[in-house]
């Protein structure tokens, strides 16, 4: 029994001690976890340091020109930056106080993309669209919190509103908010004392709202100012123990060592305006990150961008830089080397400069031209044997370097980019050319007819469009964005067209008496006179209009209306309405596509324009015959239920079907029982009686314009013939017309367009050669290119671009085309002065296209078509662009 006692008492002591052991064993393992395991985190705590990733921007890959001289590039620049702790914003108004007083001091600019702006309080959003600029405001203020308590207020009032509803509403009311008033707001929001000026309650701002908006992406030092000079970075650099948070480092900045050489074909580089999503999941910061916004920067994105790097840092309490634990090197961005020849573009450039200059100080120089207005040009130079452009030349231009460092765009360039005053514009273009009278009787109805107020943006009294095109715009690419009438131009295709049909020979002539009669109507050429008789040949030598309106009427009563068309086709002067062929010369960079005289597309444009007459003339309850009936109204609302939208939509398409098909498509019990749907749904017209006659009457006017009036103009022979002489429907750009004559100087193979010549990796590696492509083989016989080739030799040596040429050493080839727009008297405007040709003779390297809008006579253009050959074949400047204005008088 005692044994038995003594082995109880053992076993409690046993398990005493076995409790003790498991305790002192968790004291010390947490003693090893605290001293061994973590012991330097909480050492770094005790010691205020954090450690942070910092991402490292990629330069950008070079753009070179097809010689290797740099056109864009990425250079180190010094950047002074802030970075955010606990205890360097205890000190932050003290520290960026004496920051500002240093860069004011060394004479750098602080940094600044901040679309706030102050004296006057307004917006700076880079787009010239103002829909876009509503969008971007509203995620001005959305990202910055201005929605939420407008988000609980409308919740608070209806509890049911749909996600839908409530983000219209809440955009609506975010519109409401003044910029002064959103100023105010962030300087609560970011605790910034109204005791400063206000001039430095925005610098501070500017940093304030960076933090914020870098907060959504992660750490990121937020950039104070770049492209510092040395002698500042170094002073910085001495006085950073007295500024915590700032800290100076380096990085690539986009640099455009030709300004604005070759702006529309490069483009330039902002911050992200649109499809942040999208440029989220490719691993961009929405916030901060530059990406390309026009030409080949944003064409090739995804190649120039490059690599981020990153760094792992420790950071002290202060903000400061004190170890780098881990890195990896950004990567740079492929090099894009281009077909365009620079020496060759600043020709293009300065010619069309020096041109538009002279015409506008002698604007009265040229019969029935006012080329006060010449503000605006294009110039595109081909390679016939590849498709590679040499120079595509859009003016007037803008240098992208003003977009590379935030800050460099002053105001008043950012009003003249993005934000024009067109009212005052428009009002001194109305009195400078007294065209009042031609536009309603007052300045005002003139105004609001040339710069209409735009009705797309909700609310809007203010902002105008330039309906007419008038207005120069820098960023608008005039060579490959333009559609324009390409007037005596088009006259080689119309020449191939009817040779390859066989509507005429070679020898085929007419007796250009200076008129030509159009089914009872006779036309008179003023502006050319009488050319006597002319065979091809001297026809284009001297820009016939009747000898190709007869061409073109041939074509159509021989072999139908859509043979100039297919023949057109060919040349990339359209493309067919059937088939799927798509709609492009394929450069990489945005453009429209033309199209020529066919049946479908003259339906097509006669629906649209006779659509809009149509309505108007319903809401006016007046015809042009001066009939008048009962108004109708067939605009969109806004008030408009979706009923009422879908009643007008349908009415709306039976009309343009009475315009394409005339009679037989014409239902006029289907008019009555549509017309009678919309006064039964549509409040506006609550309590009007309209009787079965005032009905007739309204569907008679229908019948009248789409119809009588435009139905019966589809297939009158007029159409064709304008066409062959480049009027009427023919619109093409710039780019389409000079792959246009490189086809034909090439003896009819159609290349595909192109800009990039070659892609290299950051080494000079190549990566990618970009050979040339054919589109279409035109089978165009050879006998019949030469035809035509003979009438554009003759332009050059004798004909209307013979005072340019002469004497030039280079044997050239071209065509002198002055087109006109229907109404352009009446607005003010006058011919666009285009040329196209081709050098040399025997065996053509490059082709050109020119045009200079209100420039009038063509004649003009070929003297930048001269300097432009001079550039390329490396001639003396003897050769050079000379004024041919006083040759024009």
């Amino acid at each position: 029994m005692r044994l038995k006692k003594g082995k109880k008492r053992m076993s409690r002591y046993t398990a005493l001690i076995v409790i003790m052991a498991i305790i002192f064993g968790c004291i010390g393992v947490q003693l090893f976890l605290l001293q061994i395991v973590k012991g330097d985190d909480y050492k770094e705590q005790a010691n205020n340091k954090s450690i942070k990733e910092i991402s490292d921007p990629a330069p950008r890959g070079n753009i070179l020109d097809k010689n290797g001289a740099v056109l864009a590039t990425s250079k180190q620049s010094y950047t002074l930056v802030y970075n955010q702790t606990d205890e360097s914003d205890k000190y932050f108004f003290k520290t960026m106080d004496k920051v500002f007083k240093i860069l004011d001091a060394n004479g750098e600019t602080q940094q600044d993309d901040f679309e706030l702006k102050i004296n006057p309080f307004k917006f700076e959003f880079r787009s010239d669209d103002a829909n876009t600029r509503r969008a971007l405001e509203i995620k001005f203020k959305r990202d910055r919190g201005l929605n939420t308590d407008i988000e609980k207020k409308i919740k608070a009032n209806n509890k049911n509103i749909s996600d839908d509803d409530l983000k219209k509403q809440v955009n609506d009311e975010l519109m409401k908010i003044s910029p002064q008033d959103t100023f105010n707001k962030l300087l609560k929001q970011y605790k910034i004392s109204s005791a400063y000026p206000i001039e430095e309650q925005r610098r501070f701002m500017i940093i304030k709202d960076t933090i914020k908006m870098h907060s959504f992406s992660g750490y990121n030092p937020v950039t104070i100012a770049s492209n510092m000079n040395k002698e500042t970075a170094l002073k910085f650099s001495q006085m950073l123990s007295d500024l915590p948070g700032v800290d100076v480092n380096t990085q690539p900045i986009r640099y455009y060592p030709n300004n604005d050489l070759a702006s529309a074909v490069i483009g330039y580089i902002s911050k992200i305006s649109t499809d942040y999503d999208k440029y989220t999941e490719k691993g961009y910061d929405s916030n901060s990150d530059y990406i390309g916004q026009a030409g080949i920067e944003a064409a090739l994105e995804d190649r120039l961008k490059g690599s981020k790097g990153g760094r792992i840092v420790k950071l002290d309490k202060n903000g400061k830089i004190t170890e780098e634990l881990g890195k990896k090197d950004p990567y740079p961005g492929q090099t894009v080397q281009l077909t365009i020849d620079k020496d060759v573009q600043k020709a293009a450039e300065t010619a069309l400069d020096t041109r538009m200059q002279e015409l506008r100080s002698n604007p009265y120089g040229q019969q029935r031209s006012d080329t006060t207005n010449a503000t605006r040009a294009a110039a595109v130079v081909i390679d016939v044997n590849t498709g590679g452009v040499i120079a595509l030349a859009s003016r007037p231009g803008y240098d992208p370097n003003l977009f590379a460092v935030p800050g460099r765009l002053s105001t008043d360039l950012y009003n003249q980019y993005f934000s024009p005053d067109l009212e005052k514009f428009g009002k001194q273009y109305i009195e400078q050319r007294g065209i009042a009278s031609r536009l309603g009787g007052t300045e005002e109805d003139a105004l609001n007819k040339l710069f209409p107020i735009d009705k797309s943006i909700k609310n809007n009294t203010t902002i105008r469009q330039d309906a007419y095109d008038i207005y120069p715009k820098p960023f608008y690419n005039y060579a490959t964005q333009s559609l324009i009438p390409p007037g005596s131009t088009f006259k080689p295709m119309t020449a191939i067209a009817g040779l390859e049909s066989g509507a005429i020979t070679p020898d085929f002539g007419v007796d250009d008496e200076g008129i030509f009669d159009k089914g009872g109507k006779i036309v008179k050429f003023e502006l050319d006179g009488a050319n006597g008789y002319v065979d091809l040949a001297s026809a284009i030598q001297k820009s016939s209009n009747p000898y190709f309106m007869t061409v073109g009427k041939r074509i159509r009563e021989y072999f139908g209306d859509d043979t100039l068309a297919k023949y057109a086709w060919k040349f990339g002067l359209g493309v067919s309405t059937s088939g799927n062929v798509k709609a492009s010369t394929g450069i990489e960079i945005p453009e429209k596509f033309g199209q020529v005289y066919n049946t479908v597309t003259n339906k097509n444009t006669f629906a649209s324009t006779y659509l809009w007459k149509t309505m108007s003339s319903l809401k006016n309850g007046q015809d042009d015959y001066g009939h008048k009936f009962t108004q109708i109204n067939l605009y969109d609302n806004d008030s408009d239920s979706s009923k009422v939208k879908s009643i007008k939509t349908n009415i709306k398409n039976l009309i343009q079907d009475s315009i394409k098909n005339g009679d037989k498509a014409f239902d006029k019990a289907k008019y009555k029982d549509l017309i009678s749907q919309l006064i039964s749904e549509d409040p506006a017209y609550n309590g009007k009686e309209i009787s079965d006659s005032k009905l007739n009457s309204i569907i008679q006017a229908i019948y009248y314009i789409t119809v009588s009036d435009a139905n019966a103009q589809l297939n009158v022979p007029a159409n064709i013939e304008d066409a062959s002489i480049g009027q009427g429907i023919d619109q093409f750009t710039p780019l389409q017309m000079a792959n246009y004559i490189a086809t034909i100087a090439n003896g009819g193979t159609r290349y595909k367009v192109h800009l990039v010549n070659k892609i290299l990796d950051s080494n000079g590696k190549v990566i990618e050669n970009v050979n040339p492509s054919v589109i279409e083989n035109t089978g165009v016989k050879a006998s019949n290119i030469a035809a035509v080739k003979a009438g554009m030799e003759a332009v050059n040596e004798k004909g209307t671009a013979s005072q340019t040429f002469a004497n030039f050493p280079i044997p050239t080839a071209g065509k002198t085309g002055t087109a006109s727009m229907g109404n352009q008297e009446q607005i003010g405007r006058t011919d666009y002065a285009e040329y196209v040709g081709y050098a040399p003779l025997d065996k053509p390297q490059i082709a050109v296209c020119v045009v200079v809008f209100d420039g009038g006579q063509g004649a003009g253009s070929a003297e930048v078509a001269k300097a432009i050959y001079s550039a390329y074949f490396k001639l003396n400047n003897s050769t050079s662009t000379q004024s041919t204005t006083a040759s024009q008088n």
